[in-house]
């Protein structure tokens, strides 16, 4: 007799009388009755698979002797296993994700409970379970039957959501804080600040959240928490295990993003099988992202640099230029993140044209751009300074190319290093890059104790022009001014200056008769931008070295360079009102020798043509000046900045006057002064009418949030970032200085704070980062672990803090042995 068989499955029924298929949940088409049988025709109820209880599988099946039947009854338990569809059809809607290898498959909903085959061959358990989600939400929320009668609790619960509603319509009354109001009076209450605190945790009934009893900070140690004697290796093997189980975590923000962080921690502790074990796992995961292989490869690259690995390098480097295909055209941070590591590796692999070919196409000038450069510099040289690194107003123009300079430097390639920086294509960018060649190499020198001397960066100055070598030399005189090397830094500004005295000091343009106004031309302004800034760092160096009057000679000289560049508004303008006179007309018939009111018009035409482009050209010599007066005033020059501006303004010459009263700068300089010099800041004030401009909305953010950080309230700092109409990346900038700032004075506590009050998810990812690190340094291990287990942070969070402490006990370990420098570049492979 043959066996009904289903139509969904094709399995075949032992059951005649079945209405669904066994085997997928599917219903079986009756070719009899249709109505359901009496219950006298009922067989008695047997447990089904859906509603026993999961049994746990054991390695090895064995026979008991109560039940000698067992081995085969198991047998045909598992025949009865439910095998998963590769690709979802009609009755097999339901998704279901291996929880060994994350491998999908399709089934009837109808599989919740029951054991089901994963369609990976490879899984190491393929027979799982199905959870029931709904089951398993009514099983944490079911309360054990009380055994008397218990009063009702509604009203108790009907208060606390009284109370619960009151306290957050008070939080949201009160952070609904204007620009210009006081930000530190809605956190007085601390009914409302415990409030703004629990707010915060993801779970209440889980362990008490940092915001609330931190144990960064315990009450009797309010400065720095020592820690106790740390197994380093323990700790890394148990940050390792945590990496690895919370990147199986459905929580994640990004499965593929989690098994590359995990792969990279592999790859950073030198166990290669694991980490490209963790790179298998990539392509496991949906969405699709090949090209985040590359990130571990790097890492696996530059341990077989180190040991000479000839072939295995090979196989690798062949991996990497494989896999670059794939990289995305304009994959955010990701792809800006990635050019720079992998172009530093290349190039010290030999294969310097893939990783020009590489940065060129890729890199951006961009804040984002901007703020991947500095995590990949940090992260790379794991020196998470970015107090002193991050300047919020400046920005490289090429970021990505200064950041390989930088990769190059940390893993011991100084020479590779200057060579890349000095083929950058524009003369700014190249500049930039070696300066930043040059201040590395000198602050190496004073944390090794050496003398910094202006031999470290002699073979810096054959890379570089006598303008660009003087703004290098300067820069470094400021850097060794920080690093109190004030003897030092005398011998490298007077270097700077003999390279550019000689040079004569542009003369600011002037607009002649109506004959010159028409034929001017204006001379390219990018040399004269970087001779002014090569002016203003030598001011600036001057004034920290306490020679005021040589710096403001050197202002003078910026300021001139830049009026060099076009004609001021003030002069266009005269020019403009003189073409509506009456006699405006045979003035141009004269001047030219016109005889035709043809040959009139149209030079009346191209007149107006060129004072609009010369206007354009005075708008932005206007920008350019408040932009470096602005960076003067900020590094110590707000006096004579000032003086400048009011010369400025009121200057009878045309040619040489520049509204900027009518800027942004004066409150610039007023909020540069600070309480330092009051008589200046009531000289400003009385000059500054009502409808003087303020500060930009980013300079004002980030005045607020410093005033915040620095009087102890990180979470309203945190609050107003997120309130911030600002771009993300501009932000995300701020939030590391900030963040860097706190750690550097060992408030680690308000440091998890202002994290744990921050919304970004990616940023949080980066700057948990950057605790775990930090944390190596700073002897905070156990504390950073345990704020790393609890639940404030999602998945992927708490991987990046893990990861973080993971470098950051490799760099200590890698920095304890006295190791030989690395090659230069090895031939090409």
């Amino acid at each position: 007799m043959d066996l009904p068989t289903c139509p969904s499955c094709g399995a075949s029924v032992l059951d005649e009388d079945v209405t669904e298929c066994p085997s997928c949940g599917a219903p079986m088409k009756s070719s009899g009755k249709t109505s359901s049988p009496s219950p006298k025709d009922k067989p008695a109820p047997a447990k089904s698979a859906a509603t026993e209880q999961p049994v746990k599988r054991r390695g090895r099946e064995t026979v008991s002797d109560d039940d000698p039947f067992e081995l085969e009854r198991k047998k045909q338990e598992a025949v009865k296993v439910i095998p998963l569809a590769r690709k979802p059809a009609k009755g097999k809607m339901f998704r279901v994700v291996c929880p060994m290898c994350d491998t999908q498959g399709f089934a009837s909903e109808k599989v919740v409970g029951r054991e089901v085959k994963c369609r990976n061959p490879e899984c190491l358990a393929p027979v799982f379970t199905v959870p029931n989600p709904e089951a398993q939400e009514r099983k944490a929320t079911e309360e054990e039957e009380p055994k008397e009668k218990k009063p009702s609790k509604l009203p108790l619960i009907g208060a606390i959501v009284v109370s619960a509603g009151a306290i957050g319509g008070a939080y949201w009354y009160f952070t609904q804080v204007p620009d210009a109001s006081e930000l530190s009076q809605p956190f007085k209450n601390p009914v409302i600040s415990q409030a703004t605190k629990n707010n915060f945790s993801n779970n209440s009934n889980d362990k008490p959240n940092p915001l609330a009893q931190n144990p960064l900070n315990p009450p009797e140690q309010t400065t720095q928490n020592p820690q106790t004697s740390v197994d380093l290796a323990k700790v890394k093997q148990n940050a390792l295990e945590e990496i690895v189980n919370l990147s199986r975590d459905r929580g994640n923000r990004s499965k593929p993003f989690s098994r590359r962080l995990a792969a990279e921690a592999y790859a950073v502790t030198r166990n290669i099988p694991a980490a490209r074990e963790q790179m298998e796992r990539i392509d496991a995961v949906s969405p699709p992202l090949p090209f985040y292989k590359i990130f571990p490869l790097i890492e696996i690259g530059w341990i077989q640099l180190k040991e000479k690995d000839q072939a295995g390098l090979k196989e690798t480097l062949d991996q990497t230029i494989e896999l670059s295909q794939k990289i995305p055209d304009y994959g955010g941070r990701d792809t800006l993140d990635l050019i720079s590591r992998l172009a530093a590796f290349w190039i010290a692999a030999g294969k310097e044209d893939l990783a020009t070919d590489l940065i060129r196409k890729y890199q951006a000038e961009s804040n984002l751009a901007q703020l991947s450069a500095y995590l990949q510099i940090a992260q790379e040289a794991n020196h998470h300074d970015f107090e002193s690194l991050i300047d919020l107003h400046r920005m490289w123009a090429s970021p990505q190319w200064v950041a390989t300079t930088m990769i190059l430097v940390t893993h011991g390639y100084p020479e590779a290093a200057l060579n890349w920086a000095a083929m950058a294509s524009d003369s700014a960018d190249r500049t930039e890059a070696v300066t930043q060649w040059s201040l590395s190499r000198l602050e190496q020198a004073v944390k090794q104790q050496q003398k910094p001397d202006l031999s470290l960066v002699q073979p810096a100055e054959q890379k570089l022009s006598p303008t660009g070598n003087a703004m290098m030399l300067a820069r470094c005189a400021r850097e060794l001014v920080n690093l109190n090397q004030k003897e030092a830094a005398l011998a490298f500004v007077d270097r700077a200056v003999s390279l550019i005295k000689d040079q004569p000091v542009p003369t600011p343009i002037t607009l002649g008769d109506l004959k010159e106004v028409n034929s001017m031309r204006l001379p390219q302004a990018a040399p004269l931008e970087q001779l002014a800034q090569t002016y203003l760092q030598i001011a600036c160096a001057e004034s920290e070295l306490g020679k005021k009057a040589e710096a403001l000679q050197y202002l003078k000289n910026a300021v001139q360079s830049i009026q060099a560049t076009a004609p001021s508004l003030a002069a266009v303008k005269e020019k403009s009102n003189a073409t509506t006179n009456f006699n405006f007309r045979d003035e141009i018939k004269d001047t030219f020798n016109l005889d035709t009111s043809d040959r009139i018009n149209r030079a009346i035409t191209e007149y107006n043509k060129q004072l609009r482009s010369l206007k354009a050209a005075g708008e932005q010599r206007s920008e350019k000046l408040v932009a470096l007066l602005a960076q003067a005033s900020r590094s110590g020059l707000a006096p004579q900045v000032w003086n400048l501006v009011q010369a400025a303004s009121q200057n009878s010459n045309l040619d040489l006057k520049d509204a900027l009263q009518e800027t942004t700068l004066p409150a610039v300089i007023l909020e540069s002064v600070g309480s330092q010099n009051e008589d200046l800041k009531s000289q400003i004030s009385k000059a500054l009418t009502s409808s003087a401009p303020k500060l930009s909305k980013e300079d004002e953010l980030l005045r607020q949030t410093a005033s915040l950080i620095k009087n102890g309230k990180p979470e309203q700092a945190a609050h107003l970032i997120n309130q911030s109409d600002l771009k993300k990346p501009w932000k995300g900038q701020l939030s590391l200085k900030l963040l860097s700032q706190l750690l550097n004075q060992s408030q680690f506590s308000q440091a998890v704070q202002f994290v744990t009050a921050t919304k970004d998810p990616v940023l949080r990812e980066d700057m948990l980062n950057t605790i775990g690190a930090v944390a190596v340094e700073q002897k905070q291990i156990p504390a950073v672990s345990k704020m790393l287990q609890g639940s404030n942070y999602t998945p992927t969070e708490r991987i990046s803090g893990y990861l973080g402490l993971i470098t950051g006990i490799e760099a200590a370990r890698s920095s304890q042995p006295e190791t030989p420098p690395a090659k230069e570049p090895e031939k090409k492979l």
